[in-house]
């Protein structure tokens, strides 16, 4: 979301505040005058920016994207061994799923997920974050060998992993102890070195 002099514009309050409701009460449910009174503004202001409640939510959808944070990561996470720029990776996200947990109930709400058009954008979102992580995969001297299909498994394989180590862990809080970076490790370990790698019991 844009900054003005390290403030919100009120365009981001409109967005924020419609999060906080769709995530809650739903899309449908929700209407533009509860955004503005949430958001702090008049309705018409809602109108001027995104032209209906509609374009508010697909604009919403398209706000929240794991891959510019981790495009200025990149040349960073390049420098490192393959094994620690795919923990690092795994970590950013990790931290991105638990900054923006509103947002991840609403994308996958019953609600959105009948969306054909909401469905769409969070598609491209999330070829966005493999692609990201596909590059640093390539740029390692076992990654060069391999292929695109491969690579995007493996990245499917470790964000689709850690999304659903986040939701069981935010579901179930305080019943189990969670160790992120060890269980991000491990992920990546048995991503680059199979099971093969594995210790024995």
């Amino acid at each position: 979301m844009s900054q003005t002099n390290g403030k919100l514009s009120k365009k981001d309050h409109i967005l924020k505040a419609a999060l906080r409701l769709f995530s809650r009460q739903g899309f449908h449910a929700t209407t533009t005058k509860e955004i503005a009174k949430e958001s702090g503004v008049a309705e018409g202001l809602l109108f001027y920016h995104f032209g209906d409640k509609r374009q508010l939510l697909l604009q919403l959808v398209r706000s929240f994207s794991f891959a510019p944070r981790i495009a200025g990561e990149e040349e960073r996470l390049k420098k490192l061994q393959l094994e620690d720029a795919l923990v690092e990776y795994g970590l950013s996200y990790l931290r991105f799923l638990k900054e923006h947990s509103d947002y991840l109930m609403l994308i996958w709400s019953p609600e959105m997920i009948q969306d054909p058009e909401v469905s769409g954008e969070v598609l491209q979102l999330i070829g966005s974050i493999h692609r990201a992580g596909e590059s640093m995969l390539a740029s390692g001297p076992a990654g060069e060998r391999l292929s695109p299909v491969t690579r995007e498994a493996a990245m499917t394989m470790l964000t689709s992993s850690i999304l659903l180590q986040f939701l069981l862990h935010s579901r179930f809080r305080g019943e189990a102890a969670w160790d992120e970076e060890a269980s991000v490790r491990e992920l990546v370990r048995l991503l680059l070195h199979g099971l093969q790698g594995a210790p024995k019991a």
